[in-house]
């Protein structure tokens, strides 16, 4: 009987809370920028964490406490080997860009909304005066939106995207970790 009464005051407690419980619906479109942090892996040799901003947008659909969205982003970082007198790519850039599809599954409380997003879609690279490759793969993080009125919000959100490129016939894993921040209109 107490469980039964704690998770029901913890219900009411989460509706009551809530200004739209299930959420904000409509089109949207954002801005993204911030901070990318790359660490490649390449059989044979050790790469260092670079770290570059990225910038990118963000279209999608919002309708209930799910969000679809399509995102694009890019972020230039540099190769940096520990060791690279017998190897070419030390010091080269590497061009890097997303675009893909990710969803959203939202916990609103008041203007508050954290979340949970996983994506699929197309990762480039491109070595300068190397090879440049497209590839699938995945991403996966957590979120939070500010809702500040009806058609305009901020948010932040940290992601892990997975993917193995093959770069002048080398295996080239890219083990990236992104931290954004953003602002979006709603339709």
């Amino acid at each position: 009987m107490k469980k039964t009464i704690v998770i029901l005051a913890i219900t009411v407690m989460f509706l009551g809370c809530s200004s739209n419980a299930m959420g904000r619906s409509g089109f949207f479109i954002g801005l993204q920028g911030g901070y990318s942090a790359q660490k490649p892996g390449l059989p044979g040799f050790e790469f260092n964490t670079d770290t570059s901003f990225l910038y990118g947008v963000r279209l999608g659909l919002k309708f209930l406490m799910v969000a679809v969205e399509l995102n694009y982003f890019q972020a230039a970082h540099n190769l940096e080997l520990k060791d690279y007198f017998t190897f070419s790519w030390g010091g080269k850039e590497i061009n890097y860009n997303y675009l893909g599809v990710n969803l959203k599954f939202f916990f609103p409380f008041l203007i508050f909304h954290p979340y949970i997003t996983g994506g699929y879609g197309y990762y480039t690279a491109d070595i300068k005066t190397i090879d440049k490759n497209t590839d699938r793969g995945l991403n996966g993080g957590l979120g939070i939106e500010i809702h500040l009125g009806s058609k305009f919000s901020l948010l932040a959100e940290g992601k892990y995207h997975h993917v193995s490129l093959d770069i002048d016939q080398r295996k080239l894993k890219i083990g990236d970790w992104t931290l954004s921040g953003g602002l979006s209109f709603y339709f």
